[in-house]
């Protein structure tokens, strides 16, 4: 989900950024951008936040920001935008605090959270039962994945069997791996055809940047980003969906025992809900499709999904 026109520029690219929230105003904010309005501080959802945060007044957040619709720096390459952009913004206004947030590589989010640098990690980040004994999910929209290949590869079809053979890239960190390994390759193999190499990248960037120069046949994917990396594409691409690309929750994560933020995030999750502005957010960024109506903690190991079989 990454821009194909600024690649290594995106790639490169180090940012903070700091937005402001209403913070206990008498009166929200004047609607901003795209008809998602601000919202109206909430002072008992305030007294949820951990001391510490509620003293600094604002929450520090980690992303890796080359990952749209999730959130991507925009034309000025400073700017984060995106859906979960959009969520923290009104969920702090809901908290009472502002935020920061720092782009860094995918790998280094959770690790960050752990050792107790950033409050907060976002980046469409899967919920599993692996990732859940290292932090605590708060879970806000689903995610399934696609094939992403060059237009001019006529070769691969919804077939699982026209994988066989290929070459995949995929960001270090994902779950993208796991479904290769343990799905797609066992598939492969049991038919006695060839098994997928899979070519591991620091970024999603990277990931496309060898699918252009033709390093790899094909590049796994959240199906959310198609849009937006057609038209960054430097040369037509083609999605293709896959019987074995699983469904996922996505979610945002705090340290394992940070019980008190993870319950707090969760209430202002919620009542961005019940306000009306999640859907919203949702459908400005064309992914209602992929919309949490329960948003909840750690819900894969709660509340799993059933995954494809090989």
């Amino acid at each position: 989900m990454k821009s194909g026109v600024r690649l290594i520029a995106g790639a490169a690219a180090l940012a903070v950024a700091t937005l402001s929230s209403a913070a206990f105003a008498d009166e929200p904010a004047e609607t901003v951008g795209s008809g998602i309005p601000a919202l109206k501080a909430d002072k008992t959802l305030n007294a949820l936040l951990p001391e510490k945060i509620q003293k600094a007044g604002k929450i520090v957040i980690v992303t890796d920001a080359h990952y749209p619709p999730c959130q991507y720096f925009a034309a000025d390459n400073e700017t984060i935008v995106g859906y979960e952009p959009d969520l923290w913004k009104a969920m702090t206004e809901k908290l009472g605090i502002t935020y920061d947030v720092k782009s860094i590589d995918f790998a280094g989010l959770i690790p960050g959270v752990e050792s107790g640098r950033y409050d907060m990690a976002a980046e469409c980040i899967s919920d599993n039962a692996e990732r859940q004994e290292r932090v605590t999910f708060i879970d806000d929209a689903y995610a399934s994945g696609a094939v992403f290949t060059l237009e001019t590869n006529k070769t691969i079809t919804s077939d699982p069997d026209s994988l066989c053979g290929l070459t995949v890239a995929i960001q270090q960190g994902f779950d993208f791996v796991n479904v290769v390994n343990d799905v797609m390759t066992p598939h492969c193999t049991s038919k006695g055809l060839k098994p997928i190499t899979v070519n591991q990248y620091p970024s999603g960037d990277a990931t496309l940047l060898a699918l252009y120069s033709h390093r790899v046949d094909f590049v796994l994917n959240d199906i959310a980003a198609s849009e937006e990396i057609r038209k960054r594409a430097p040369e037509p691409i083609r999605i293709v969906e896959n019987p074995y690309m699983p469904k996922y929750y996505n979610g945002m994560v705090v340290k394992k025992d940070n019980e008190a933020l993870a319950n707090a995030l969760l209430a202002a999750l919620k009542a961005v809900h019940e306000e009306g502005v999640y859907d919203k957010i949702m459908a400005k960024w064309d992914i209602s499709l992929l919309a949490l109506k329960e948003p909840g903690i750690n819900l894969a190991t709660k509340k799993p999904i059933e995954e494809p079989k090989p």
